[in-house]
């Protein structure tokens, strides 16, 4: 009877022992790495984006230069009115 034991206990360890071995390699394939590589980098410059529009916020708020203005519809109009024209620069 312990030898049934061992045997089936075995076999058990045995199965488990290769799926687990057969998930790892696949997740080790060229094609799973990039596309966690893909995502990784997708995921990264995501948060860089964010932290870049957070700061500009900031920056535009220290500043006073509102995102509200209705001149432009992205906030640049106050931007813009202090900056002479190139051509006009040239001219003079």
């Amino acid at each position: 009877m312990p030898r049934m034991f061992y045997i089936a206990l075995g076999a058990a360890v045995g199965v488990v022992t290769v799926r687990r071995a057969a998930r790892a390699a696949s997740t080790l394939t060229p094609q799973h790495m990039a596309g966690s590589l893909a995502q990784s980098v997708q995921d990264f410059v995501a948060d860089v984006r964010e932290g870049m529009a957070e700061r500009e916020d900031e920056l535009r708020q220290a500043l006073g230069i509102g995102a509200g203005d209705d001149d432009a519809p992205d906030g640049t109009s106050d931007l813009r009115a202090d900056v002479p024209d190139v051509a006009d620069a040239h001219r003079r």
